[in-house]
Formats: structure tokens, sequence, C-alpha cells
């Protein structure tokens, strides 16, 4: 089944209105079923569906605020995909990027000056005398211009590793440049994310062997892009190839295409609950969890059981009839009773 334009972008504008008037917490993708019976076995058997029910999940990410992301946004804004846009503060202003922040795209922080970490190879002025003044000089800016709420997730320029301990105490994930994908639950250091970086003239045919590979193993997988080309950007690709590799993606049906921020959460979610404490207490298992520092706030997983009733603040949470109770991650807390 492949989504139209028309479908997403009806889901994306209800999301939207949705989420202003408090309708969704979470902003997790619409699952096309309905009708899934509520468990009615014995309590328990909790289980948190892999990427929100989709059987993988892919990100775009673009980097270095170029003047050829902001030339072909209205072609990316078309597909419907929320995207991650990691953009270093030297290189410019342009009011755009705050409408593709409004537009639910992710700005993320890719340093002030692209510097390595040893203060060389600056790609755009003079470094700032240390690598947390280039991250905090690089968020506040994108909250002054172009009115970020909070700045969630940074890539490191070049993939220097010798920013990551900084980016720890600032950051919630940090996207690497090595290559590879993420599986659910698996050991991936969230300060080193593993990508599939676009060279230059590369077509879609490469992208979407690289999205087929995912989608067969059911792994997110995260796209670095530089130049869509004009610009003298970084390895530029033609928009046409990576447009099509959206397409392609779409087609499937049931990849979760999304920012690595909103990805990202609900990965980190998810091992958050699997590595929760239970407890007991007389018919109700209490289960507790700890989220990773930084972790945005208001963000939910989708979860199944073989029966039971869950609670989360004294409230009964509902079921979905796409198959799922919707768990909050704030809360720290779930109670199964008999």
């Amino acid at each position: 089944m492949r989504w139209s334009n028309i479908v997403i972008f009806t889901f994306l504008a209800c999301l939207g209105a949705a989420a202003q008037s408090g309708g969704i917490s979470s902003g997790l993708p619409a699952l096309h079923k309905s009708g899934v019976p509520r468990p009615s076995g014995a309590a328990g058997g909790l289980k948190v569906l892999d990427w929100a029910g989709f059987n993988s999940a892919l990100t775009y990410t673009f980097d270095d605020s170029l003047p050829s992301q902001i030339e072909n946004y209205p072609q990316l804004h078309a597909t419907g995909a929320r995207m991650t846009f990691f953009l270093a503060s030297s290189n410019g202003v342009n009011p755009a990027w705050a409408q593709i922040g409004k537009d639910g795209n992710e700005l993320g922080n890719h340093t002030a000056h692209h510097c390595r970490a040893n203060a060389t190879d600056c790609a755009w002025g003079a470094y700032a005398g240390s690598l947390e003044a280039e991250y905090d000089l690089c968020s506040a800016f994108l909250k002054e211009k172009y009115g970020a709420s909070e700045v969630w997730t940074t890539a490191t320029p070049y993939g220097d590793k010798g920013y990551d301990e900084v980016a720890k105490t600032r950051f919630f994930l940090n996207r690497g440049v090595q290559g590879g994908q993420i599986a659910p639950n698996d050991l991936s250091d969230p300060y080193n994310l593993p990508i599939f970086g676009a060279s230059a003239g590369d077509t879609a045919d490469k992208f979407n062997a690289a999205i087929d590979s995912s989608h067969s193993s059911g792994k997110w997988l995260i796209f670095m892009f530089h130049s869509l080309g004009g610009d003298g950007g970084y390895a530029p690709v033609d928009v046409k190839e990576l447009l099509a590799s959206v397409g392609h993606a779409q087609s499937f049906g049931d990849v979760w295409i999304d920012s690595m921020v909103n990805v990202g959460a609900y990965w980190a979610g998810q091992k958050a609950i699997a590595q929760a404490k239970s407890t007991q207490s007389g018919k109700k298992t209490i289960l507790t969890w700890t989220l990773p520092p930084h972790f945005p706030p208001g963000r939910s997983v989708r979860v199944t059981v073989s029966g039971g009733v869950l609670q989360q603040n004294g409230k009964v949470l509902p079921w979905n009839g796409a198959g799922y109770y919707e768990v909050a991650l704030d809360a720290g807390e779930l109670t199964i009773t008999k």
C-alpha cells in the first residue's frame, strides 16, 4: 500500500491541529488499521511495539545550513515527511529556517563554526574558544533567530568523536558519520549514531537499496545529506534522486519517516522500559524506569500486553483499536492490574 501525499498532508494537518488543542499527546504517526480487540488473557506480557508499530524507521538529515536545502525545501516539504536539518549558526541567517521548523521539522545543532574538536579546520569563522561555546552559541542562535523552543540533538562536525563527551552534557542524541543501522533495543551509542552518508552524484537506486535493507531487517536508517546542488557544498546530490527515495520508502506503507529526535525518543524510550524495574503489590505489577539525560518531554511508546488493566497517574489507559496502549514516558511508572 502506498500513502498518497494527500493522505500524508491530511494526517499532518490533523496532527498539528490536535496537538495545539491538546488532542494528541505524543505526536506518533497513525497506524492504518483498526478493530484490533483488546487483550483479554492473563495480566502481563508487556511488549513495546517496535517503531511505534511500523516495520522500520527512516530519518533524512541535512548538514551545514546550505542554500540548496532551502531552495529545494518546497519539494522536500511536499513529501509530507518530517526531517532534521543540522544548522551551523555562522553560515548565514535565513528566515526560511524558522518556517521549516514551524512545519514540524527538527532544527539541530551543528555547532557555531563547524570546527574539529582540536579547533582546526573551521568551515565558517573562527573557533569560539571551547567546544561548550561552539554548542551553546549555535543553540542560542537557533532559539533566538528561528524560534526553536529547544535543541535536542546534534551532529558532530566531521564526525569528530572529540565532541562526544561535551555533547552528553547538552543533548539527547548525537549523529555520527560511521555506516550502519539501528535496531530496537540495540547497543548503538546514542552519542555516535550510525548513518548512510550520501556521496556526490549518488542516485535513488543506492538510497533505495539501503531503505530495502533497513526495511527487511526492521531497523532505523539515518541518511546524511549535504548539498542538493548548485551551492558549492559538500557531496552534492540531485534532489530528484532523494525525492525518489522518499517515494520508495512511502510505497511500503509501513516505514515510519520522521525526524531524528522523534524516532530517537521512541528508540530510547523503548530501551528505558525494557530496563524497567518490576515490583509486585498484591494484584498489581508496577514498572518504573528512568529516561536518559536531556530527554525531550511529552513522549510516548506504544505497548501491548497479554491482558490486564494498565494505569498511569491513577488513570486507566484506553485501548486503541489499531492494536496498542499508549504509555507516557514522562510518568516513569506503569501499573498493570490483574
